[in-house]
């Protein structure tokens, strides 16, 4: 279920090329949009290239080192079948930062829409044919990359990668191998959550609350300098949630919604999300 609000007649401005590089120009070494908040743990506030009617917020991304924090697929089903909000989420688990880790079924709010596992926890057997990206994380052989997103159409081994990795999520594809995939435009638009990789390997935790078409928002997020390799939807309006939770600073970002105000932000609960933590080592 994608449980989305949809908006309409959002305004859409196309920029040429040359005018999205004096917009947004490369970012140095040792410079950028980026916020240090640890060691590994970025937070970045970006202007889209295009507009939105209704509540036009940045883009808000959260940029994670997976060589120093470990990532944890949970799922309702595998705790005690309750279904919490993100905020519970991240408080009960003791998270620093967690995003959606996809739709979930309407008739089954607590099962995901794509194939879901954890570890030994089958959330969702159903390899979703309409869904072309997987992310994988825990891997089974430490040589392995610690986080990827496996693109189901352009990698023929992409049943033995996923198999690889102790927790999978399948969801609809946006970004592969640099380039948008797929998503012609479309009337309908809403807020986003998504999940990313750039070309450091880093994982992008990625969320808009004002409303765009997904063909729109592949073209904000391809245009901003963030060097993103892939990335894959993974849920849209209220349910569409962010939450950053340090020592130094605590937000959370919902869909449709202008405040960041963690303690006073009204949100839905959800099934399914993807928390960080800090490795111990």
């Amino acid at each position: 279920m994608k449980c989305t609000v949809f908006r309409k007649n959002a305004v859409a401005i196309i920029l040429t090329p040359l005018l999205l590089c004096l917009l947004f120009p490369v970012a140095l070494p040792g410079q950028g949009p980026w916020k240090t908040l640890d060691r590994g743990l970025y937070l970045g506030r970006f202007k889209p290239i295009i507009k939105s009617r209704i509540h036009d917020c940045d883009v808000i991304i959260i940029k994670i080192d997976p060589k120093a924090y470990e990532f944890n697929l949970l799922c309702a089903s595998e705790h005690g079948g309750k279904l919490r909000t993100i905020k519970h989420w991240v408080e009960e688990f003791d998270l620093m930062t967690t995003i959606n880790a996809g739709m979930y079924q309407a008739s089954d709010f607590s099962k995901s829409t794509g194939y879901m596992r954890n570890y030994g926890h089958v959330n969702n057997p159903y390899i979703n044919p309409s869904y072309g990206a997987f992310m994988v994380f825990n891997a089974k052989d430490p040589k392995l990359p610690d986080v990827q997103i496996v693109d189901r159409r352009l990698q023929e081994d992409w049943r033995s990668l996923i198999e690889k990795y102790h927790s999978v999520i399948q969801n609809y594809r946006m970004i592969s191998y640099g380039k948008k995939r797929g998503w012609p435009q479309q009337e309908q638009v809403s807020s986003a959550a998504a999940i990313g990789m750039d070309r450091d390997g880093h994982v992008l935790f990625i969320l808009s609350r004002s409303p765009y078409s997904i063909h729109d928002f592949i073209q904000i997020l391809l245009a901003l300098p963030i060097q993103i390799q892939s990335a894959m939807y993974v849920e849209g309006g209220p349910q569409a949630s962010l939450v950053l939770k340090t020592h130094e600073e605590a937000s959370i970002w919902i869909g449709d919604r202008e405040g960041e105000s963690y303690e006073a932000a009204p949100v839905c609960e959800i099934p399914n999300v993807v928390g960080v933590k800090k490795r111990e080592n």
